[in-house]
């Protein structure tokens, strides 16, 4: 993960560190993120006022790309990724199954599109779904409760 950006005209930006961030917290609106963008370049506020805004803007953006980086594209999901459930009454365990499956689809997925997923599902219903996502992560918390004792 990169943790410094070149700013051409200005020089490199890092993110403020835990004592510039305590410094942070008793300045309020535009002075904060402009001390954000100052501090993360070594200068002060007023150095920075003093950039032309072509720079100031350049600073922000690498401000943007350091805070947030993008998120990995996930690859959507095939048609074969559909679950195949039985209909009735399910064991405790099957539910534990169908819920590890589950969150692993949603951690593929991209956000929002988990939701939609689900009610393609024949068989399943979103109830059902978080009700089976809750006991494998119940399950798995016991495991590892159970290895630490």
């Amino acid at each position: 993960m990169t943790m410094e950006i070149d700013v051409e005209g200005v020089g490199t930006y890092r993110l403020p560190n835990e004592w510039q961030y305590r410094r942070l917290g008793r300045m309020r609106g535009e002075k904060r993120h402009t001390a954000v963008l100052a501090f993360g370049c070594g200068m002060t506020v007023r150095q920075f006022a003093k950039l032309p805004l072509d720079r100031q803007q350049a600073v922000h953006r690498a401000y943007l790309t350091l805070a947030f980086p993008p998120e990995p594209q996930r690859p959507e999901p095939a048609d074969n990724d559909t679950l195949v459930l039985p209909a009735g009454h399910w064991p405790i365990a099957f539910k534990i199954k169908v819920g590890c499956r589950l969150m692993h689809m949603k951690e593929t997925l991209p956000r929002g599109h988990f939701g939609p997923w689900v009610e393609k599902q024949p068989g399943l219903s979103r109830s059902m779904a978080l009700q089976c996502m809750a006991l494998a992560r119940e399950a798995r918390q016991r495991a590892i409760e159970a290895k630490a004792a």
